[in-house]
């Protein structure tokens, strides 16, 4: 079993503006050179997550995006394109995949499997379950798992980009999990479910489920609560409600672990099909 011992999440909508860059700087007076706003969220829900623990250093660093550093790609093809400058250094090597990951690994001193995942749909689902593998495998012994989206603009280009209606207020934020196979000391039970499924397989999955376990049905989800309620046992399904950002997943499992008990369904859809998360508080 996959155990979660600590977590954090930082999440803004567009209409709750963030300054990451005094946020950071108010916990770290000496601002890490290089880094821009993407990195900056990450190093700052990592950082919150670790909550002063000194990790060994072969914990593995596993993060995930829905859109990755965007704006710094945005950064270079004007500077390419509009302003016909060769690109500067630093937004250069800020492109890498995953610059980010190495700034939180530098900061926190750890040394372990540092990947990065970037993709449209299941981003913090297939994270998960990369982890879960790695851990119940012995290939790591711990792993602190993060996902990050920068809210991005413009706002209509990115909810058609991302497939969201525009009734539906755009979010950013930065999520984060400390998971090992370790019981003692931890917060709560973590298992992703190792297989897609279409919605007629989904709702015989939840046949099966207890009734004292809740339901969250992700962002995406628009039609299926009602369906969801009316065939499974289950007493509560709620909908996620919050700004859309594509590892919002993360922050909907803090919010569970610091504010809930019980166990939860998290489900959530992507191009007709869907994954399931469960969270059991300990």
């Amino acid at each position: 079993m996959v155990y979660v011992h600590n977590s954090s999440s930082i999440y803004h909508s567009e209409e709750d503006p963030f300054d990451v860059k005094a946020a950071w700087k108010a916990i770290e007076p000496k601002t890490i050179r290089r880094t821009d706003r993407f990195i900056q969220l990450a190093l700052l829900g990592a950082y919150q997550a670790v909550d002063h623990l000194e990790l060994p250093k072969e914990t593995g660093l596993y993060m995930a995006s829905g859109q990755g550093n965007l704006a710094v790609f945005k950064r270079l093809r004007d500077q390419r394109y509009i302003q016909k400058q060769p690109p500067k250094p630093v937004d250069f090597i800020n492109s890498l995949s995953n610059t980010s990951g190495f700034y939180v690994a530098q900061y926190l001193k750890i040394e372990g499997k540092n990947i990065n995942i970037s993709r449209l749909g299941f981003c913090i689902e297939t994270l998960l379950l990369l982890a879960e593998v790695d851990l119940e495998a012995s290939v790591e012994r711990q792993i602190l798992v993060g996902g990050v989206d920068e809210l991005q603009t413009p706002l209509p280009f990115t909810r058609k980009t991302l497939g969201i209606c525009e009734e539906r207020a755009l979010g950013e934020g930065s999520g984060w999990m400390l998971l090992s196979k370790e019981r003692s000391g931890a917060l709560a039970v973590i298992k992703s479910e190792r297989r897609e499924m279409d919605l007629d397989e989904l709702l015989l999955y939840l046949q099966d489920m207890e009734s004292s376990v809740s339901i969250l049905c992700g962002q995406r989800m628009e039609d299926e609560v009602a369906v969801i309620q009316a065939h499974s046992r289950t007493a509560e399904v709620l909908k996620n409600e919050e700004s859309f950002y594509e590892t919002a997943l993360l922050g909907a499992i803090h919010d569970f672990i610091e504010n809930a008990a019980g166990s939860r369904l998290f489900i959530d859809t992507y191009d007709g099909r869907y994954r399931v998360v469960k969270v059991d508080i300990l």
